[in-house]
Order: structure tokens, then sequence, then C-alpha cells
């Protein structure tokens, strides 16, 4: 059945208001085209209640940042941060009249080598903070994404990570009323940000948040050396057997990064599955003994073949191709993060839920596979779904220019694009059924509803607080 058509029609800026955010950003920093926005109001999904904002404003500092924030206030408007834009869970489209803060001006870089941190610009890409430490011989502690050519450090800080924030060691954080709040030992008088843990854990609070807490303008990263790493890729009879080996590695300190690929319903979905193993030592040697004992423990269970892949994803870190297929499909994935020994039972219970839909899937051209990985004691399930479709304006931006005319002009598969959305919220109650939590919670993942009570009293408190006329991401978290 065809949705009902949506009014996107422009809710433009009440009074003086456009005025103010100029004489605070410039003209050139105030985006009014309608295509523009349209573009800055979404995200990878087609949301019922997506409308396009009023204006995208791009400040230059923090500074710049409170004082728009503060003409917000005065207006009533609501205030979205937006970094590269590519989630999936709508924390970050609005449903109307708002002001979009663009981060990508907020970009700075300052390393402190010695100390171990480095502050930067909420806006900045992944990619750019990984070029700019490595002639340091230094990397953030905190796991950087496949997709930081474009997503940024302060999406990443807002969104949340499956494999956890611990490397951002403090904030600057923009709240609704465009007070500046720091966190970390940097939030005293002229002190360095160099400690997370300086007092109650203030850091913590805002990050994941999605944006409901405030606008992050600038992150403090702990960094570590570069060290000697070693791959290795195993052949593993199911899922299951992946899980175990996974778990038992990261559990022992044996690997930093383990990452599993599954067949779905494609072409070779009979076939085994893949795990890959990236490990680190202080030394060559260190590193060397490491590998030694991942291949004895996996030998067991698993037959080792060629280390392309992981060697491949170290070299090029950040390979993304615009969040589609490789034919240019459609992409959408979810993700549950587990405790280990849950992990095994969840993905049976998931490997049936999408079998039983087969027939459908085969109907509609839509394909899955999946993704197992972990860096901590903990196991994150991903199927990933991929069918033709039209792609939206937000895929064609991210696209090379090669790519883009190869993929335009396809046709909107709209019973497809059902299905797969029918599925991915099923997997999301079935994921929920075993104990997950998710990052990039947004306005999909369930939050509020699901606190017990006392948790819940306090998150709205927090969120009163902070942001008392809910402007802030207004959906986000269920706030």
């Amino acid at each position: 059945m065809t949705p009902p058509a949506r009014d996107d029609a422009l809710a433009p800026l009440p009074g003086d208001c456009l005025a103010q955010l100029v004489a605070i950003v410039g003209q050139e920093n105030v985006i009014l085209d309608p295509r523009a926005l349209a573009l800055a109001s979404s995200d990878l999904i087609d949301w019922p209640w997506q409308r396009p904002a009023s204006a995208v404003v791009k400040p230059r500092s923090t500074e710049e940042t409170a004082r728009l924030a503060r003409v917000a206030a005065r207006h009533g408007l609501p205030l979205i941060a937006r970094g590269a834009g590519l989630s999936y869970s709508g924390g970050g489209v609005p449903g109307g009249a708002a002001i979009i803060v663009d981060t990508a001006n907020l970009a700075t870089i300052d390393i402190h080598a010695d100390d171990r941190h480095a502050r930067v610009g909420a806006g900045t890409p992944w990619e750019a903070l990984a070029r700019a430490l490595a002639p340091h011989g230094l990397k953030p502690a905190q796991p950087m994404p496949i997709s930081g050519v474009h997503t940024t450090v302060g999406g990443a800080a807002s969104q949340g990570m499956p494999g956890g924030m611990d490397g951002i060691i403090g904030l600057a954080v923009v709240l609704a009323d465009g007070t500046i709040a720091r966190t970390g030992s940097g939030a005293r008088r002229q002190g360095s940000a160099f400690q997370r843990y300086w007092g109650p854990d203030l850091t913590g609070m805002f990050l994941g948040d999605c944006g409901a807490y405030g606008v992050k303008t600038e992150i403090c990263l702990r960094l570590v050396p570069v060290r000697p790493l070693r791959f290795a890729s195993f052949s593993c009879p199911d899922g299951a057997t992946s899980v175990d080996i996974m778990t038992r590695l990261l559990q022992a300190g044996l690997a930093m990064r383990v990452v599993a690929n599954g067949p779905g319903n494609g072409p070779g979905a009979e076939a085994a599955w893949a795990l890959h193993v990236t490990v680190e030592g202080a030394t060559e040697d260190a590193a060397d003994s490491v590998l030694a004992a991942v291949r004895a423990d996996c030998g067991r269970q698993a037959t080792e073949i060629d280390a392309d892949v992981p060697r491949r994803l170290h070299a090029r870190p950040f390979s993304i191709r615009g969040f589609v297929g490789l034919e240019g499909e459609r992409w959408l994935p979810v993700h549950g993060v587990l405790p280990p020994t849950r992990a095994p039972s969840c993905l049976a219970a998931l490997r049936r839920l999408l079998a039983d839909r087969a027939a459908e899937f085969d109907a509609h051209g839509i394909r899955y596979t999946w993704t197992l990985s972990s860096t901590g004691p903990y196991v994150t399930i991903e199927p990933m779904f991929y069918w033709n479709d039209a792609l939206t304006p937000l895929h064609l931006y991210y696209l090379s220019d090669r790519h883009r005319e190869r993929f335009a002009g396809r046709h909107d598969a709209v019973q497809a694009r059902a299905l797969v959305r029918q599925a991915r919220d099923a997997i999301r109650l079935a994921m929920d059924a075993h104990d997950a939590v998710h990052a990039q919670i947004g306005r999909y993942f369930a939050y509020r509803s699901v606190l017990e009570d006392g948790a819940g009293q306090l998150a709205a408190r927090i969120k009163h607080a902070l942001d008392p006329d809910g402007r802030m991401h207004p959906g986000a978290l269920e706030a």
C-alpha cells in the first residue's frame, strides 16, 4: 500500500530570528536553500514524521554555538546537531520548524602528544584525526568506525558505538539555554583535559545521548601508541562457533578486535563463516607470540585461511562506499550488543526469523548477510539488508561522481522497502528479548520505556534540568 503523501512544506524562521543568526555566524553560514534543508533533515531511512528544518547554521566555535542556542531558545525552536547525518535511527531528523547545527566548521585538532590526549572539534572526521596523529605514532584509544572518512568524532560521541566510549575523556557541550558546560579535568578553570575521572563522571552522562542533552562542540580523546599488529583469519562451521571463539579470545585478552562474517540468503548462502582476528603487541616479538596463541586456540574449532580481509581493513580502515551495496543496492543494518552467553541463542532466533521470510525476500530481491564483532566482553550482532531501490539524496551526496552517475535513476521499490523495515523491527524485538542494548538509540530503539522506575525518574529529571522545554533533538531517547 502506498503511504499517504507527506507535507514537506518549509516552516519559516519566526520574526527576526534569521537576522540574529546571520549576525552570529555570517550570511554564508546560514543555509536556507530548500534542497539543502531537505538533505540536512534526513538520515538513511524515510521517517513518517520527517519534515525539513527551517535553517541550517554552521557555527565556527563553541561560543558561536552557545549564542545561536540562545537565539533558538528565545524563539522556542528545536535545536538539532548534525555531523555526517548517516544515522539510521531518526534521532537527528526534525519533524518541522527547527534549526540544524551543522558541525562541519568545528574541525580543529589540538594534539598533546606528550600527555597522550587531543582536543578536537565535534565536526572532525575520524580519518582527518587519524592522519593528524600518524606523524606522532599515536592513535585514539577510542575504536574508530569504518565510516570515518565521513562520520565525525562528535557524531560518534552523541550516537554511541557498540564498542563503548571509554576513549573519550572530556567534552564541551552547549546546553539548551546556551550554557557552555565542560566535563572531565578540562572543566577546571585553566585546567588541561588529560583525565576523564575527576569527580562525578559528567562526560559519561552526555555520551550516547543522541543530542538530547546538548550540542557537543569539542571532544577530548585519550591517545595511545600505534603498536605492531598481526592478523589471522579462520573458517568456522557456523555462527555459534564464531561466537564461542570470539568470546574466548577477547576474554583471554588475546585480541584487540574480532569480526565474523556469515552468509545470509544470497549467493554462497551455504558457505562457512569467516572469522577475522587482529592482535597487537608491545614489540614485534610480542605480537608474534600473541598471534601464535590465537592460532593454537582457534585451530581447535576452525581452519586457518588467508588473512587478506583483516590486512586490507587495516590498510584502508575507512573504506566505505556511500552506505550502499556493491551494485548500488540500498543498505540497512540493525544491531544489538549482547552478553556472550546470550549471543548464540539470539543469533539462532534471528536466523529462524529471517528464514521464515525467505519467500517474500526472494520475491522482492531482498538479501541479507551477518556480521558479528567485538572489542570487549560483549558481542555485537548486526544483520545487514540489501535490495534494489531508488537512492535518496543523502546516499547520492556521499557517493563518488562515478558511482553517483552509475547508480542514479533507479525506481522506487516501496514494497521491498516496507518488508525490510518490518523485518528490521522484528529483529529489534527479538534482540531485546535476548537482553540486547544498542548504540545510536535515536528515536528507534527503546530507552526510557524499558528503564526501571528509579532510573526512569533520574533520566527524566536530567532531561528536564538540561532541556526543560524539550527542544534538543525532540523524541530522542523517548524523551
